[in-house]
């Protein structure tokens, strides 16, 4: 028996949600926005026509569905400025300033890597997911993935120490 989607998307959401989440947050640096935008996304999930169950990996979906989601999300604000109110506003909350400066630090080193060492590294570390998974999701071998987070971590060590 085929489960109905909004149970499969339960499921997920029970497993997968900190991670989903916080996959979010390290690409766009903010809370609310990485809210908003796995909300969204499994808001459109559901909503679309799509039959869950025909779909070989959901999760590796969405995570991707995430990613793209993101990207969309820093073209969409590439040319838009933060309101001065709302700038004041996320300095005022408590903790809110000190986990973006460590955000934006993190983000800055990150940046500096090829993008595929990047994620690779994001993934790994902030969701604590294994090489085979980062593997299904990217869409990458298993060696690969290794290969791109042992490069992007000796980079980093080297930014880092210099």
């Amino acid at each position: 028996m085929q489960e109905t989607k909004l149970k499969l998307l339960e499921r997920i959401v029970d497993r997968r949600q900190d991670s989903l989440y916080r996959f979010a947050y390290f690409r766009t640096g903010s809370q609310a926005d990485a809210e908003d935008i796995v909300q969204d996304v499994l808001l459109r999930l559901f909503h679309s026509d799509c039959n869950l169950n025909r779909i070989d990996d959901v999760e590796r979906y969405l995570w991707r569905a995430i990613a793209n989601r993101c990207c969309d999300y820093h073209r969409h604000r590439r040319n838009a400025t933060l309101p001065t109110e709302r700038a004041a506003a996320l300095a005022d909350e408590p903790g809110e300033q000190e986990l973006r400066e460590e955000y934006e630090r993190i983000a800055g080193l990150l940046a500096l890597l090829p993008e595929e060492q990047a994620e690779v590294i994001r993934l790994k570390t902030s969701d604590s997911l294994t090489f085979a998974r980062i593997a299904e999701i990217t869409g990458s071998t298993e060696a690969t993935v290794k290969s791109r987070f042992r490069y992007g971590i000796g980079k980093l060590r080297k930014l880092i120490n210099h």
